[in-house]
């Protein structure tokens, strides 16, 4: 049984603050570490449940946070940037399910360090009218090529998104959000326990899980920035349409363009700066 985690730094617990996903201080050294033994976690809950093959995929900020020395020996890694899929890069029709650990809530959603691909770039983003978090753009890839988003992890706001978006997934809640940057958590051993049981569970399970996105067929991508700059630069994209100060959308046929096209828009805007 093949199985897909994408692991991302702020929903991991004992995380709540911007600098811990920075590179280049104390605070970051010690929250990759937390951020490979979570999904040390997840792969060995991966393997209790049946999974024979596993491939773990680096998803936060630059890509290149894990700390590849300690990460479970059975797991193969994807890192660095940029790549096509972003933060599923390494996922094929031929898996049996996708983890998320990790993850945090919508751009302009509550929960803690919310947002979408870029907080720095992006206000919110919305797939055919539905608020979208990265699960959704990502979850949503997995089901266009019939794999099934079997379990995410982060903090409660995240895991209401979840239960709205891919019902049928387990929701593994490490921390309940007090504020953007504020978190009441479980100790990262009792996190580990925790994501270690229920992904067992989820993969025991993978053969019957149902493949279900908010947003099928063809994408309609709406875009807030936080500056009107931004805006102005992504509408010079000839496949943009510009709606306001901060606002464009654009129109794709399925979830790897859309991926595509806003983790472009993303390191776009970063080279703004």
């Amino acid at each position: 049984m093949r199985i897909m985690i994408s692991v991302d730094i702020e929903g991991v617990a004992g995380v709540s603050e911007t600098i811990q996903g920075r590179r280049g201080n104390a605070e970051y050294e010690g929250a990759r570490h937390l951020m490979t033994q979570e999904a040390n976690a997840a792969i060995v809950g991966a393997y209790e449940g049946g999974a024979t093959d596993v491939i773990v995929a680096d998803s936060h900020g630059p890509m290149r946070n894990i700390i590849a020395e300690d990460l479970d020996e059975r797991a193969r890694l994807v890192s660095g940037k940029p790549r096509p899929l972003s933060m599923i890069q390494g996922i094929d029709a031929n898996h049996d399910g996708v983890l998320l650990i990790g993850y945090h809530a919508a751009a302009s959603n509550a929960g803690i360090l919310a947002h979408t691909v870029s907080g720095m770039a992006f206000h919110s983003i919305e797939i055919n009218g539905i608020r979208a978090g990265e699960p959704t753009l990502f979850g949503g890839y997995a089901a266009e090529i019939g794999v099934p988003l079997l379990a995410v992890s982060g903090d409660d706001c995240l895991a209401g998104e979840i239960s709205e978006q891919f019902p049928n997934a387990k929701t593994i809640v490490v921390k309940q959000a007090l504020g953007a940057h504020a978190a009441n958590s479980l100790s990262p051993a009792k996190s580990r326990e925790l994501i270690r049981r229920e992904v067992s569970a989820a993969v025991k399970n993978a053969k019957s899980a149902k493949v279900e996105s908010p947003c099928t067929g063809a994408l309609n991508v709406s875009v807030r920035f936080h500056k009107s700059l931004y805006a102005d630069a992504a509408s010079l994209l000839p496949m943009m349409t510009r709606h306001d100060a901060h606002t464009v959308s654009f129109d794709v046929k399925g979830h790897a363009d859309a991926i595509s096209t806003i983790s472009a828009l993303s390191l776009m805007i970063a080279g703004m700066q």
